[in-house]
């Protein structure tokens, strides 16, 4: 309870990103809820964001960007990430979602930027589908693996 219960977390987030946004010029976010199918509140599925600045720097970089999952189990385990994404799970609906994302807000119109990654099948897929199209059109055909 030292931190309040998980609704009200779930209540605080858009507000929070709202305001991290309007104190960072270029931040965006997205934040994806299922509706509840019974009287009760919502369910947080998925959320991103990204940070203005870092975007900005990523103009200037060499276009290659490092893709993968982890856990959040401690404060130090942060690099210069251009996004986040807290999602339900690693698979190829999400990674698609999250790599929408990206696309839409860090790389724009920047060609031929390179994703490293582990190879995991949920991104391998999502890469694929965000190429070739397939059920969804395709959103970046130049992107390279």
């Amino acid at each position: 309870m030292r931190f309040g219960t998980y609704e009200a977390s779930f209540d605080n987030l858009p507000r929070m990103l709202e305001l991290i946004k309007v104190r960072n010029p270029g931040t965006q976010y997205d934040v994806k809820v299922i509706p509840s199918l019974t009287a009760g509140p919502s369910i947080l599925q998925r959320t991103f964001f990204c940070i203005g600045a870092c975007v900005r720097a990523f103009q200037y970089c060499f276009p290659l960007l490092c893709i993968d999952g982890t856990f959040l189990i401690g404060k130090y385990n942060w690099l210069l990430l251009e996004a986040y994404a807290f999602i339900e799970s690693e698979n190829i609906d999400s990674w698609y979602w999250f790599l929408e994302r990206v696309k839409l807000h860090v790389v724009a119109e920047q060609p031929n930027v390179c994703l490293i990654s582990d190879r995991h099948a949920g991104i391998l897929e999502a890469i694929n589908q965000l190429q070739h199209g397939g059920t969804r059109p395709p959103v970046c055909p130049d992107v390279r693996t």
